[in-house]
C-alpha cells in the first residue's frame, strides 16, 4: 500500500514529466496542478517529522524543474 509520501512524489514525477511536452492551454491548467503540488509538499514539510531533507529537496527539485519547463506562451 502506498503512503501519502509515495502518491506525492509519484504526481510530482508525472507532472514533471508532462511539463516537457505541454502547450498553450494545456500548460495553464498543468501549472495549477503544480500549484497545488507545491503547497501540498510544503503541507507535508510542516507536518511531518520523518520527512527526510533530501527527500524534500529532491522533490522541491523535481517541482522547480517542471515550473521552468512551463516558460511563457510568446508568439511574435
Amino acid at each position: 500500500m502506498y503512503t501519502y509520501l509515495e502518491i506525492l512524489e509519484s504526481d510530482i514525477k508525472k507532472v514533471q514529466e508532462q511539463s516537457c511536452l505541454c502547450r498553450g492551454e494545456w500548460c495553464r491548467a498543468l501549472e495549477s496542478e503544480l500549484d497545488a503540488l507545491q503547497y501540498e509538499l510544503m503541507e507535508v514539510k510542516k507536518c511531518a517529522a520523518g520527512l527526510e531533507k533530501a527527500k524534500f529537496d529532491e522533490m522541491s527539485s523535481k517541482l522547480r524543474d517542471a515550473y521552468r519547463h512551463l516558460g511563457p506562451d510568446i508568439h511574435i
